[in-house]
């Protein structure tokens, strides 16, 4: 190793030049008796071989493009390792396979190297594969020896491409001993992962192609490969269609069933095929124990951690292809305490949001159809289930197919802690079910007309959480034997209808309690007896009227608040002159005591009269949605990871200012609408003067019919606006007839000419030269109604030398109707500007004054792409002239 390893190695040039000689003398002894054959071997039709590398993904297009997307990245100089990342099963190490394949015959690389990574990985065992599979092997005892000499391999070598499968965790190359050969660009590395996480390395991050499940069309094809042609018969093509979806696109469960089931055509063991594969029994199915159960079950047993796998299997607990919400799993989670020491369920929400996330990335979960949603693949949930039906404490029963009525009560429910039952009716259900260890229960009915008898509950006295959906409940009463749940801790009742609630006051140690879009007119004053709940649940709930006086107050260590359709506050208009409410509605004063405690709030009220000044808000972790006034529209109302929200509406707004509540919550603002009628020549003081501050946090902004409204900002002598909207991404500016701009210290200027100074007016601009810089991430420009403004965007004194970064770079939409005064978009932009690179969708309507669109001079000029230009009701002259399309 001397000359810093630039000395050639001696030694292992000698001992490959001896390999090379006797090898040379065993292929020409091979091809002298090769001889001797050449008569026999004259086969006229060429052998079909199905090679095993390449039979899952030759002909299938969905495989095709990814492997030319890996070539393609392999032959770019700028890219050093490669991921291929998919959940298990899903033919990674096979795409890696036929990669190497095509490496080899099209003379990619010098040489290929594979070698499998697995969870443990052994350096010095990894170093040795890849120097046997380059044609040597390694002499020194020692990893750093190792490590040199797999070095002084690669260099000699040139151009190697090295394969690790199966990679687990992040990779440190340099424990491999290549990253140096990969510095140098003597290799490239292609690895395969099931887990996103893993291709964050410390070194090198690679670039990802993940490798998606086949299509229906591939999969079902692939079966058919797999079990024969006699699949085509009238008598079982049904069957397999069924037994085929069953594998859910997966190629490894499709070859596994496939293969088992080839040559097979018993109608009989097809159907008890397909009837294990519907009830999770998938170890009793062939060699699939082998293959799908372990592989699947492996990475289900190698979650690090009880609360990833508690996590894991509540997903269970709902049907096949479920859109599960997460917010489900944080109430689960709170209540099965999965973690210790957290004080608040929001803490215990950021926890399990990341416990889902590493479960996304291990391919374990996917992405659910709905916001806020993940899902199981259907292979991956039978898998699970069948492992936790092993477990000794017997996690779950398998019994939410759909069934009629209730399953038949001759088998014992003893050891199970968690049931999940879905049925078509409820029909046959037990007098009473007796489940002395069950924990969980969760209910779902799609048609539901009767009651459950009055002591059904009874057998379940340790119940810790009970979930009940879709018309499990038609009742005007709980059974009385809910009563008996001193144990509950969540109790959830969605999408029910429901009359008297009150006997839920009872349950004492309930912590999380919902009525989610459930039918529900009164929420009775013994609710308020629940001392120890945490979070209270009536999103949706648009029948209630009534939310007795007193409950609010009564829930002291309330930490989540969610009725955001309840108005029926009770408001300082309704007080008596002694200051007692005149109706027994709930009034927002009660939350005053332990205000500070709260860590999310979702209400609307009908005025801000309803809404006291003494709210103080003060944990850190503060998160609201809060309508007053107006009805608005909210295209968020079912999600619970909202942004913090507020929007005002009302006629007047002139006191905004002097309350303090309201001034707080702008302040922390995230969504901001304003729906007021009249207020002053601005929104916003600025930073010194006192009042409402300036939002810093502010992505979403929408004022509205604030007929008063000339600019948002009042600038002053000392004020620093610059970074009043360094966040805002979307600004909608509707039926403001005085708005003149952002700020008033655009709105005229004064200049000197011959010792007198005069005033000169400039146009209404809703953009300067100067604010234009303000909001360097908008991405969602609407403007209506704005009868003032003559300019958009004006740059006159931009100097481009001084900013030669792109202005407003992230904006793809533009929206501008009814601007009566409007005779420019852009205007005096100067050579060399650089900006508006993203803005993709262009619609102008009745702005009858527009000028010149200016397209020509640096739209086409930068190669800029609009897909969508509306122009409508402008005079086609305004704008022809300087128009032009390449």
């Amino acid at each position: 190793m001397c000359l810093n390893g630039w000395c050639p190695n001696l030694k292992l040039r000698y001992s490959l030049g001896k390999k090379a000689q006797k090898n040379t003398q065993v292929i020409d002894e091979l091809l002298q008796k090769g001889k001797d054959y050449a008569r026999v071997y004259n086969i006229k039709t060429p052998l079909k071989v199905r090679s095993p590398s390449t039979e899952l993904f030759k002909d299938f297009e969905s495989r095709k493009s990814t492997i030319q997307n890996v070539l393609n990245a392999l032959k770019n100089d700028d890219i050093n390792m490669i991921a291929l990342w998919g959940m298990a099963g899903v033919g990674k190490t096979k795409m890696a396979k036929e990669i190497k394949r095509i490496v080899e015959s099209d003379n990619l690389f010098h040489k290929v190297a594979i070698t499998v990574v697995s969870q443990n990985p052994n350096f010095i065992k990894i170093q040795g594969e890849l120097a046997e599979s380059l044609g040597t092997r390694l002499q020194a005892e020692f990893l750093h020896g190792r490590a040199n000499e797999l070095y002084s391999i690669l260099t000699e070598t040139k151009k190697v491409l090295l394969i690790l499968d199966d990679v687990w965790k992040p990779l440190d190359i340099e424990d491999i001993g290549v990253y140096q050969a990969i510095k140098e660009k003597s290799c490239k590395i292609l690895l395969t992962t099931r887990n996103e996480e893993t291709c964050n390395g410390k070194s090198i991050r690679p670039k990802i192609f993940p490798v998606e499940l086949l299509s229906e069309e591939e999969a079902w094809n692939l079966f058919k490969e797999m079990v024969g042609d006699y699949i085509n018969a009238s008598d079982l093509i049904s069957i397999a269609e069924q037994v085929a979806k069953e594998c859910a696109r997966l190629p490894l469960a499709i070859a596994v069933v496939g293969s088992a089931l080839r040559n097979k055509s018993d109608k009989n063991e097809w159907k008890a095929v397909l009837q294990q594969l519907k009830m999770s029994m998938l170890e009793n199915i062939f060699d699939l124990q082998a293959k799908v159960y372990s592989s699947i079950g492996f990475s289900y047993n190698y979650l690090e951690s009880n609360e990833a796998k508690s996590c894991f299997l509540l997903c269970c607990l709902y049907p096949e292809d479920y859109d599960v919400p997460v917010e489900h799993l944080v109430r689960y989670g709170v209540a099965k305490r999965f973690f210790n020491g957290l004080d608040t369920v929001e803490e215990t929400r950021v926890h399990v949001c990341a416990i889902v996330q590493n479960l996304r990335r291990s391919n374990l979960l996917l992405d659910g159809n709905k916001a806020e949603c993940v899902k199981m693949h259907d292979v991956v949930r039978d898998v699970v289930i069948s492992i936790a039906s092993k477990e000794e404490n017997g996690f779950m029963v398998n019994l939410d197919k759909g069934l009629k009525d209730w399953p038949p009560m001759d088998r014992s429910y003893d050891s199970y802690t968690a049931i999940s039952l879905l049925l078509r009716e409820m029909k046959g259900h037990p007098i009473e079910l007796k489940c002395p260890k069950l924990q969980l229960l969760r209910l779902s009915c799609l048609n539901h007309s009767k009651t459950f008898p009055y002591n059904f509950f009874n057998g379940m006295k340790e119940l810790k959480m009970l979930s009940m959906q879709e018309g499990c409940f038609s009742l005007t009463l709980l059974p009385p034997s809910i009563q008996i749940f001193q144990n509950l801790q969540m109790l959830n009742l969605q999408s029910c209808r429901l009359g008297d609630v009150s006997a839920i006051g009872t349950l004492g140690n309930l912590e999380i309690l919902g009525f989610p879009n459930s039918d529900i007119e009164e929420l009775q004053s013994e609710i308020g007896n629940l001392s120890r709940l945490k979070l209270l649940d009536m999103k949706g709930c648009d029948s209630l009227k009534r939310i007795a006086a007193g409950v609010l107050s009564g829930l002291s260590r309330l930490e989540e608040l969610y009725v955001g359709r309840f108005r029926n506050w009770a408001c300082k208009t309704t007080m008596e002159g002694n200051g007692e409410v005149t109706n027994d509605n709930a009034s927002l004063a009660e939350l005053i005591p332990y205000s500070s405690q709260l860590v999310v709030l979702e209400i609307s009220v009908p005025s801000i009269l309803c809404l006291q000044k003494e709210l103080h808000f003060s944990n850190s972790n503060f998160r609201f949605k809060i309508k007053i006034g107006a009805d608005f529209y909210d295209s968020t109302a079912g999600r619970y990871f909202f942004e913090n929200t507020l929007k005002l509406g009302g006629e007047d707004a002139s006191d905004l200012r002097e309350h303090q509540t309201i001034c707080s919550l702008v302040k922390n603002a995230v969504v901001l609408h304003f729906d007021i009628a009249k207020n002053s020549k601005h929104i916003w003081f600025g930073k010194e003067q006192k009042g409402i501050n300036l939002p810093y946090c502010l992505e979403d902004l929408k004022i509205c019919r604030c007929e008063n409204l000339e600019y948002l900002l009042e600038a002053t002598s000392n004020s620093t606006p610059p970074n009043t909207f360094h966040r805002l991404v979307s600004v909608s500016l509707n039926n403001l007839p005085r708005l003149i701009g952002i700020c008033n210290s655009t709105e005229s200027i004064e200049v000197e000419r011959g010792g007198s100074t005069t005033s000169k007016t400039i146009a209404h601009k809703l953009f300067s030269s100067d604010t234009i810089l303000w909001v360097p991430k908008l991405g969602s420009l609407n403007v209506e109604g704005c009868r003032s403004l003559e300019v958009i965007f004006d740059l006159e004194g931009l100097e481009v030398k001084e900013n030669p970064k792109p202005f407003l770079a992230e904006l793809s939409n533009l929206h501008l109707w009814d601007l009566s005064g409007m005779a420019h978009v852009w205007k005096n932009i100067s050579p060399g500007f650089q900006g508006f690179k993203n803005l993709i969708s262009i619609d102008i309507l009745r702005c009858h004054s527009l000028n010149c669109l200016a397209i020509e001079n640096f739209y086409l000029k930068h190669k800029i792409l609009i897909s969508s230009l509306q122009l409508s009701q402008i005079p086609i002259q305004n704008i022809i002239n300087n128009l032009t399309f390449s």
